[in-house]
């Protein structure tokens, strides 16, 4: 097997580029939203939001399914540049089709990436709690953490200059990021650096910034993997744009932080050498019409309903 990919040497053959990147994004079990379509089959859901995201940043969206074989997944990986594991209310454990799917992609994913293939992660809340328990193979390591529906400045760690997913961030945005509440969070665990450090996890996953919840609990709110293109962050940078809670921030700055990390990962994907064939048009997001839920009780503006 080749050594893992360097993602912090710009001048290996194997980064190409793809101009128009596609994103796979996980679906997740209805069980927060099949009250609001009582007389449909609701299987799973996406988010608008987060497609919109993708698109805002230059991707496209091919939707993935949960409760599928790893052939399905191996198939999705091969065909899309990169994968966004979003936030949302699935449960983990055995009987969690979120859960199982997103084990079947990151362990994928890794394959690509120490095969010399650049293969990216973009995680956000619940997709960020995920993908640190799928590296540790389904090990439940979370702490309860209360942060519901309020937005928070990042506290970042001081060399975060020399990180991969800050360290060209323009002076304006860190300092907004610094100061102002920009980061909506809405999440009921969390991890910490004392759980990381029990679990030895600080050698491969760094942190780059933490925030305390309403018990004064000190948790991760971002990090990334030491040498793989795998992002987390606790926090929804989505929302600023395309969710319009009231408890979130909505102006300029808010907006143009939150652009910030999907510009990036965008471009981490652009780096992905999978040739896409023109015929899985057919399959991406395009086809599926999102539902106006907004009205009708649910968090989200717009979802998309998925019946099997």
């Amino acid at each position: 097997m080749s050594p893992l990919i360097n993602v912090n040497d710009s001048s290996n053959p194997n980064i190409v580029g793809s101009h128009k990147p596609i994103i796979g994004i996980l679906a997740q079990e209805a069980h927060s939203v099949r009250h609001l379509y009582p007389n449909e089959i609701v299987h799973s859901y996406i988010a608008a939001s987060y497609v919109k995201f993708v698109e805002s940043a230059g991707g496209r969206v091919l939707p993935i399914r949960i409760g599928q074989n790893r052939e399905y997944y191996k198939n999705i990986v091969d065909k899309t540049n990169g994968l966004m594991l979003p936030g949302g209310a699935a449960l983990f454990g055995t009987n969690s089709g979120f859960s199982e799917a997103g084990q079947y992609l990151y362990d994928i994913a890794l394959e690509c990436n120490q095969n010399n293939d650049f293969y990216p992660i973009w995680a956000i809340c619940l997709g960020m709690e995920l993908m640190i328990q799928t590296s540790l193979s389904g090990k439940e390591i979370r702490s309860q953490c209360n942060s519901r529906k309020k937005s928070l400045p990042l506290i970042l760690k001081p060399d975060i200059n020399t990180s991969r997913l800050f360290c060209n961030v323009p002076d304006t945005i860190l300092q907004i990021l610094r100061s102002e509440n920009v980061t909506a969070n809405s999440h009921r665990y969390c991890f910490t650096e004392k759980t990381f450090q029990k679990y030895n996890l600080l050698q491969e996953w760094r942190v780059l910034s933490t925030n305390y919840d309403d018990n004064g609990l000190e948790f991760i709110s971002s990090y990334e993997h030491t040498t793989l293109p795998f992002y987390g962050v606790q926090f929804h940078p989505e929302k600023n744009a395309f969710e319009f809670e009231p408890h979130y921030e909505h102006g300029g700055n808010a907006v143009i932080a939150a652009q910030y990390f999907g510009n990036f990962f965008i471009d981490e994907c652009r780096k992905n050498k999978h040739e896409i064939d023109e015929q899985l048009r057919d399959e991406l997001i395009y086809k599926y019409v999102p539902r106006y839920s907004g009205s009708i009780g649910s968090i989200y503006e717009q979802i998309y309903l998925f019946d099997e």
